[in-house]
């Protein structure tokens, strides 16, 4: 599927493809989220001619996919106000996931906001994590990760892991790496188990099994800023845990200290969720 920049037009035709989850993209149990929505933005690029224009990917999981055939359909509108939501719907034998990805024209000048990005050093300063690894899941082979926590567990933002993410596929850029590196890394919810146990000694187990429930992304810098994304920072903090869910906070900065990318992710205790 291509993937193609430029301004957005004013609203995209209904249309359908097919293809192949890649295992590749796997997390523990299933495809990334930030695999379907590439998997989504890249629908949208043959579609309309482009993936300009995209502000924000709301994905909901409704059951696990396996690794094989899927049918993805595109359907949604423009309203008056060149805002334009497409809902995108992920299928094997019946729905497993949708998207509703928000379209829309630059509306103004760009005036900056308060976030700063964590205070790590550039990437070559931190040693890459050997990967893959047959201990770990399929995706970590698709990225070059560079820790940045220090052995005592701090780090360059408090209560927050961070890390240097380089795809291993360079041809993959902007939008789609953004997205696509979301939830590539450990969960928070266990990256802060390794920092307590770090500074606390407090015994360290496996990550508790998890499923994907939702995830959102909202893309926050300028449209000139996705052209030139190579690599990235990502910082991910376990917001808060609650009645079996975890709540998960992402912000992907690029080398440059621009906020690409703010994300939520919702996952819950593994429960079973049949892929057929």
């Amino acid at each position: 599927m291509a993937h193609r920049e430029g301004a957005p037009d004013p609203s995209c035709a209904p249309s359908g493809t097919r293809g192949t989850l890649d295992f590749g993209w796997w997390a523990s149990n299933g495809p990334t989220a930030g695999y379907l929505m590439r998997l989504a933005l890249d629908a949208i690029g043959d579609a309309c001619g482009t993936d300009a224009g995209v502000r924000r990917i709301e994905l909901r999981v409704s059951r696990l996919a396996s690794a094989g055939p899927f049918e993805l359909a595109i359907a949604g509108a423009a309203d008056p106000a060149d805002i334009e939501l497409l809902r995108v719907t992920f299928d094997q034998g019946r729905p497993f996931a949708t998207a509703t990805v928000l379209r829309a024209r630059a509306a103004g000048a760009e005036v900056g906001g308060d976030a700063s990005p964590p205070a790590a050093l550039p990437r070559d300063a931190y040693r890459p994590m050997p990967t893959p690894s047959p201990t770990l899941p399929p995706v970590t082979g698709r990225f070059v990760y560079r820790p940045t926590g220090e052995p005592d567990g701090g780090g360059p933002r408090p209560g927050w892991d961070v890390v240097w993410v380089t795809p291993t596929d360079h041809q993959l850029q902007g939008r789609a790496l953004v997205v696509s590196i979301i939830d590539s890394w450990y969960p928070p919810h266990f990256m802060r188990a390794v920092r307590e146990h770090l500074r606390r000694g407090v015994p360290l187990g496996q990550p508790e099994p998890t499923a994907l429930v939702a995830a959102s992304v909202s893309f926050t810098a300028p449209e000139v800023a996705y052209d030139r994304v190579d690599d990235a920072v990502l910082a991910s903090q376990a917001t808060a845990t609650a009645d079996g869910y975890y709540f998960e906070g992402l912000e992907v900065w690029s080398d440059r200290g621009v906020l690409l990318a703010s994300a939520e992710i919702l996952r819950c205790q593994q429960v079973a969720r049949s892929a057929r």
